[in-house]
């Protein structure tokens, strides 16, 4: 990871298979700028799950009750439904604040009331667009991860570039040959350091 001037916050969650959703236990509160000083409303835990089709982000009725949220607008709400059928239909918007795992917080962000399945709260691209957001599912298993700011592209087309640079086209050498391109490429450093 390059340098940042500025602090960088982030969570991983690891799953132990493969899933076909990504769930976070999250906290909701009203909006509230800590740098006020005013007392910090209260802050409720959800599921959430994360959805990068959705332009923004959702919350339940339940929500809306529980944090006594009052609304901050209307907007125009396009859904999936069943067989594919897009729903529109006006609902009411809120300010709150999302405090996502390992303490990455999200202030002032405006949410939309909505029905979810699975879940009371679904996370869009309002949030991801944040930072940087991957997902792996390495050895059976899913893991996801979230970053804010973002901080450098992540791109896996390099990656497999510099591996093939590295330990030539046929994908992982053995150990043997991992050591004689290692010493390979030291001594090539070494003759022009010596030019």
């Amino acid at each position: 990871m390059r340098f940042q001037k500025h602090p960088t916050w982030g969570f991983t969650t690891k799953s132990t298979g493969i899933v076909n959703a990504l769930l976070n236990q999250i906290h909701l509160s009203e909006v509230y700028d800590p740098s006020t000083g005013i007392s910090e409303p209260v802050k409720r835990p959800y599921n959430a799950i994360w959805d990068t089709g959705a332009t923004n982000t959702v919350v339940t009725r339940k929500v809306v009750q529980e944090l006594n949220l009052q609304a901050s607008g209307r907007v125009e709400v396009q859904a999936v439904g069943a067989g594919d059928q897009v729903h529109e239909y006006e609902t009411d918007t809120y300010l709150v604040n999302i405090y996502l795992p390992n303490n990455v917080v999200i202030i002032g962000i405006r949410v939309a009331e909505g029905a979810i399945g699975g879940a009371h709260v679904l996370l869009g691209m309002d949030i991801i667009a944040n930072g940087d957001f991957a997902i792996t599912n390495y050895n059976g298993q899913t893991w996801w991860t979230f970053r804010v700011p973002s901080n450098e592209p992540i791109d896996f087309v390099e990656e497999i570039q510099q591996h093939k640079k590295l330990y030539g086209p046929g994908g992982p050498l053995n150990q043997e040959e991992i050591r004689k391109q290692k010493n390979k490429r030291k001594g090539e450093r070494r003759g022009a350091r010596k030019k």
